[in-house]
């Protein structure tokens, strides 16, 4: 783990360095509490303990303690988590990587948890789907004819009594008193996760009206994408058709909050972002189980969340909860009782359906804001694949200046909060960085921003951007991002 952590110094031996990836940690909820409880950590190695990979929640906990406690001859290291954690951090403020991201969050939350596992996000951290490396099992050919498939690390004995695993098997052994003729491999594809992705524009659709015109048809447009697409793989292909995934997200967070006399961070700013992402969530789950109705369910429908009528809000944080009350009734601005029933009677189309991307440049091009962030500055440059381009905060008056404020003068915990409200309405995740001048930085501020991502259920954080409170660099890098996700 320390060496991952040091990919991306620019410090020590360089051939240790792998500058041109975006590492990510992938965080247990166990890991998490023992940093708050300054407990030890027991590091493993990962050949010897594969079954924790696909395990999480109490099933991970319950293997992960017992390993710890185990007799077995295994590579262990025992290490205080916080200083882990604290190495965590401060390779996060120098480096902007490893991302954070929390895997008990991801996969408590997957409505196909039925079917797979949720093993990773993607480069920029708003797809959480699940994925599967490719399996191999070894055939034998026996003398007589007859044949046998075993999983390729499965243990057999041979008649000469050595046991090994079935990839090791030879046509020299014989098996169950059968010689072994011909030794075959036989794969089998695993999962590949694919990013069919949009962005609806909060600045110019954020009306209860406009959101339940706009969402419907970019929900269509992104079903249809995934039957027009090209695939590289035909295993990416099938995957993609077995899920029927799709990734809307918004973008113009920032410029719809400006325009409205919003400020950023207010309980007003929470309250709003909370009740258009209800509507952003209702209006997609509606139409993807519309098109079920016209097209039919994704395949593994039957058995998922949705089957069930839970909804991303029927899992959502509880402390992301407690963040806006609403009042009235029930709360909600939508009749989510009679949609669980339509959507367990109609199906659903597509197995997982919102996720915000970061969408750096095709907000220039449409001229808002930057998804759900708050402006770099009021004007800067943006330096994306597309090159160097000069930016003004959209609609930038006397008026909307105040409400500009620029994401390096807010409290970063603001974000996290903002962060916390949309992902109760969301299946996957969003892109969220965080901006940090360098007098503020403290490993204690740090701390106090990602302990509350995890503890407001966030699926994970995107970049860590710092920069010197006098600097006069008026240019953002965002030319790492995924071309997809801009």
């Amino acid at each position: 783990i320390r060496d991952f952590l040091d990919l991306k110094k620019n410090s020590g031996e360089e051939r240790r360095r792998a500058h041109a990836l975006f590492p990510a940690i992938w965080l247990n909820d166990l890991f998490m509490k023992r940093v708050e409880a300054d407990e030890m950590w027991t590091l493993f190695d990962p050949f010897e303990v594969t079954e924790l990979t696909t395990l999480y929640g109490e099933d991970f906990e319950k293997r992960y303690m017992e390993l710890e406690n185990s007799e077995d001859i295994i590579t262990k290291e025992k290490v205080s988590a916080k200083n882990l954690w604290k190495e965590m951090l401060r390779s996060y403020f120098e480096t902007g990587n490893p991302f954070l991201t929390f895997k008990d969050a991801a996969n408590k939350a997957n409505p196909n948890k039925h079917v797979g596992v949720i093993r990773s996000t993607n480069l920029c951290t708003e797809i959480f789907q699940n994925t599967a490396p490719n399996t191999y099992k070894t055939r034998f050919t026996f003398e007589d004819g007859t044949t046998e498939a075993y999983d390729e690390n499965e243990m057999l004995t041979v008649d000469n009594g050595t046991t090994k695993p079935a990839k090791k098997v030879t046509a020299l052994d014989s098996l169950n008193g059968k010689q072994i003729w011909i030794v075959d491999k036989e794969k089998t594809d695993g999962d590949t996760a694919v990013c069919n992705l949009a962005s609806v524009n909060l600045s110019k659709v954020n009306t209860q009206e406009d959101l339940e015109r706009v969402v419907p048809i970019a929900t269509r447009m992104l079903d249809n994408v995934i039957d027009l697409n090209f695939y590289p793989l035909a295993k990416v292909k099938k995957t993609n058709e077995k899920s029927r995934s799709i990734g809307l997200g918004v973008m113009g967070e920032a410029q719809m909050l400006a325009e409205a006399g919003i400020e950023w961070g207010s309980h007003e700013h929470l309250t709003k972002v909370d009740e258009v992402m209800e509507s952003f969530s209702y209006y997609i789950i509606r139409e993807s189980s519309n098109l079920a109705l016209e097209k039919g369910a994704y395949p593994t429908f039957e058995g998922s969340d949705w089957s069930k009528g839970i909804f991303p809000i029927d899992k959502a944080n509880e402390n992301a909860c407690k963040l806006v009350d609403r009042g009235g009734l029930f709360g909600y601005n939508h009749d989510w009782a009679a949609l669980r029933e339509k959507v367990k009677t109609d199906g659903m189309r597509n197995g997982y359906l919102m996720a915000i991307a970061p969408t750096s440049s095709i907000s220039i091009l449409t001229g808002t804001t930057q998804a759900i962030e708050p402006v770099y500055k009021r004007k800067w440059f943006e330096e994306n694949l597309s090159g160097l381009i000069p930016v003004v905060a959209p609609n930038l008056t006397a008026d909307t200046w105040h409400y500009y404020t620029p994401a390096y003068d807010l409290d970063q915990n603001v974000l996290i909060k903002a962060g916390a409200i949309r992902q109760k309405w969301l299946d996957q995740g969003q892109s969220l960085n965080i901006f940090i001048t360098l007098d503020k930085a403290s490993g204690k501020y740090l701390n106090e921003i990602y302990m509350n991502a995890w503890k407001f259920g966030l699926k994970s954080t995107y970049y860590l951007r710092s920069q010197s409170p006098e600097s006069s660099n008026d240019i953002e890098d965002r030319s790492m991002e995924c071309v997809g996700c801009q």
